[in-house]
């Protein structure tokens, strides 16, 4: 932007130093244009003003969206007393886009469809490989 502005400077001491006649039709048409682009400049500064506001915004809404994940994507199989989670979850990799989807355990006593939320294909969990605690599966 600072090149549009030096340009700008450049062309109006250009002007001054041309030492037209204020009354003539040249020295009236020069000023306009150069009014118009001050004013184009000047929108242009305020254009990049407002673009950065965006831009922070949008890194602020990333972060806090970001926060908002981790919130709702936590997968906690633990046992002892290190968070409020009541239910096991486990972590299955989707075989299609790769994405860890977390599924609760009663999902999978339920035998409910699972959805990866990121390309929504179907996930099948065989439950006769399992080697889990959360089921009868390795009685079978």
């Amino acid at each position: 932007m600072e090149n549009i502005s030096n340009k700008l400077s450049y062309v109006q001491g250009l002007m001054d130093g041309l030492k037209f006649d204020d009354n003539s039709n040249e020295a009236k048409a020069f000023k306009a244009l150069v009014a118009v682009l001050e004013e184009v400049n000047d929108a242009i500064d305020d254009l990049y003003d407002y673009q950065d506001e965006v831009a922070e915004l949008v890194d602020q809404i990333d972060e806090d969206l970001a926060e908002v994940e981790e919130e709702l994507l936590d997968c906690c199989d633990c046992d002892d007393d290190c968070c409020d989670c009541d239910d096991e979850y486990y972590e299955v990799e989707c075989p299609e886009c790769g994405e860890i989807v977390c599924v609760d355990e009663s999902v999978l006593l339920n035998d409910e469809d699972i959805y990866c939320p990121n390309c929504e294909t179907q996930i099948e969990i065989d439950l006769d490989d399992c080697d889990c605690d959360c089921c009868d599966c390795d009685e079978e």
